[in-house]
């Protein structure tokens, strides 16, 4: 049975189950961790409200009664891993006194989340909805939306560093934001493969030492579409 048969077929008995509220062990974080948890390492779609029952140990009328259907429940995972398994972005952008060391403070913090040990690989706001079908583009598009958030915290970070003649300009900047988003995603795929911290580590060692060149105009930020 698919997860919109089952949502119907429960959404009367959530009502109940509100009513006769939940069983006294029932943890809400602790729920909320192991829910994390399977959405993280299978994706939105590659768990199925049984996955859910059976490790949150409660029936689906009282998973619906607690957290609403499916698609709440994974908002409030997502809301639950940025509160728990990383740090704002700004936060780390902010501690550093120039805007290379924030970006190399970012990018090291954030490989360490990429990592962890027993617990999935990779970055949970970018694999979790990868291969999402048609019709849960909406959950796929609010993950996009807090990814691009965190664009737009580096690329304010980045402005700074332009204000402080650290970066040439804007367009550098915007440059720099691209190349360093663009690596970070490209590692939790790699992680997600079995990459160890190690050569994450080296990764960021040797994508800082574009900084230079990207920062201060010793390369073009133009180039052709169809170079000849």
């Amino acid at each position: 049975m698919n997860d919109s048969k089952q949502e119907n077929q429960h959404a009367n008995s959530a009502d109940s189950v509100k009513k006769r509220g939940r069983p006294k062990c029932f943890n809400e974080q602790q729920a909320l961790e192991k829910a994390m948890m399977l959405f993280w390492q299978f994706g939105y779609e590659g768990t199925s409200i049984s996955d859910l029952t059976q490790a949150l140990n409660i029936t689906a009328p009282s998973l619906y009664g607690t957290f609403g259907d499916k698609a709440a429940l994974f908002e409030k995972c997502i809301e639950y891993y940025s509160e728990h398994e990383v740090q704002p972005a700004e936060k780390i952008l902010q501690a550093g006194q120039t805007a290379k060391i924030a970006m190399e403070l970012y990018l090291y913090d954030s490989i360490q989340h990429l990592v962890q040990t027993n617990k999935p690989k990779g970055c949970m706001v970018v694999v979790a909805t990868m291969n999402c079908s048609q019709q849960n583009q909406t959950i796929q598009e609010q993950l996009k939306q807090r990814r691009a958030y965190t664009k737009t915290k580096i690329m304010d970070r980045l402005a700074i560093g332009v204000q402080n003649s650290e970066i040439e300009s804007l367009a550098h900047a915007e440059q720099l934001t691209d190349f360093y988003m663009t690596l970070l995603q490209g590692m939790t795929i790699q992680a997600r493969d079995g990459m160890a911290l190690t050569q994450l580590q080296r990764m960021v060692s040797n994508a800082m030492k574009s900084w230079g060149l990207l920062a201060q105009g010793q390369i073009s930020i133009d180039y052709e579409l169809n170079p000849q």
